[in-house]
Formats: structure tokens, sequence, C-alpha cells
């Protein structure tokens, strides 16, 4: 069982990792990324939108590009993260689990995740809790990394965090009763074989 698939022990590291997740995250999540996230949400102005697992606010500054802070509800696990993202914007951050999110059903007009998959340990769970919180016709988007190509990264990589296969994620989507799924493989990078995966799907 990958370390962070624990949730008590996925907080404690990023009680301290918080300290330092700014910087190393624009090394694995792109800003072409998370425009590319975005873009697959169709958001408009008048969108509700949320994010699960929205960590320090990289995302989260994309959102906002589009639609107003008071339209955004961002949900992690760890406070010090909320603490960070507070400090640099005005949406409504909670303090939650994305395999039971704290609202009600069909509220949102889509839902977005980005670099959180890989630590739910139960993700056709947290997928499906996007589903029952999002409204017929929303688009819910998760963005999951790909398993690293050099072998002791990969070795190293694995004990800490799930990698989800494009298979996996379109399996999980099918299951939550998600339809018109689409994906984007991207981000080579120098010792990684593909960076990320980008998935979408309309709930019915």
């Amino acid at each position: 069982m990958p370390l962070l698939d624990d949730k008590r022990r996925a907080r404690k590291l990023y009680k301290y990792f918080s300290l330092i997740y700014d910087y190393v995250n624009p090394i694995f999540y792109s800003k072409e990324m998370r425009k590319k996230v975005v873009e697959m949400a169709e958001l408009n102005r008048d969108s509700l939108v949320l994010e699960v697992g929205s960590g320090t606010g990289f995302t989260t500054e994309e959102i906002a590009k589009i639609v107003p802070l008071d339209n955004i509800f961002c949900v992690d696990i760890t406070p010090e993260q909320i603490k960070r993202a507070k400090a640099k914007m005005n949406a409504k951050f909670v303090i939650g689990d994305a395999e039971n999110l704290p609202f009600k059903d069909k509220i949102f007009d889509s839902a977005i995740s980005a670099g959180s998959i890989e630590y739910w340990p139960n993700p056709l769970r947290g997928i499906e809790e996007m589903v029952r919180v999002t409204k017929s016709g929303g688009k819910i988007v998760i963005l999951a990394p790909r398993r690293p190509k050099n072998s002791l990264i990969r070795k190293f990589a694995e004990k800490i965090m799930l990698f989800p296969s494009t298979d996996d994620c379109i399996t999980w989507f099918k299951k939550a009763g998600l339809k018109s799924i689409d994906f984007v493989e991207t981000g080579p990078y120098s010792f990684w074989s593909k960076l990320v995966l980008i998935i979408s799907g309309r709930v019915p």
C-alpha cells in the first residue's frame, strides 16, 4: 500500500510539505496543463465550481481567471495547505475528504481535481462523490500523474502514491456513470514517460 494511501499519513506529510509545495509543484504541473484542465471543465462566469484536493491553490488561480471567487469552492484534507491558499485568494476553502464531500447533491456546475486522485485510497469513491455533487450536464475533470519511466524514481514514487493508468481512470469514470469521456495524455519530461493524464466526463 502506498505511503500516502493512509489519510493520516498524508495529512502529516502535507503539513510540512506545504512549506515548499509551491516551489516543487511547478516541476510536475505546468501552467499549460492547468489551463487545459480548466478548459476541459467548460466553465463560464456564472459557473459554480468545486475543486477537490485544491492544495495551495495552483489550479484555483486558473479557475479564478474565468469564475468569480465567490463561486469557487475548494476542498482539501490538509489545513496547512488551505491556509496557504487563503493567503493568495478569497475563494471558499473547506477542510474535507474527497471520498466524503461535505456538500449536498447536484449543486455544482463542474467539479475539478488536479493532482489529488493519486492520494485517494478509493479513487472510484472520490469520482462518485464528485458526480454526486455535480448537476446533470456538468463536467468532471481529473488530472492524474503518469508512472515515472526511470526505474529508481518509479520504485520510490510507487511507495508514496498511486499511479492510475488511463484504462483505470476510464473504467472508474464509466462506473461512476459519466458520459462523453475524453482524455489527453500530455507533458513529456526528461525522466518521465508521460507526465499527466487529464480526463473529463459529463454527468448524465
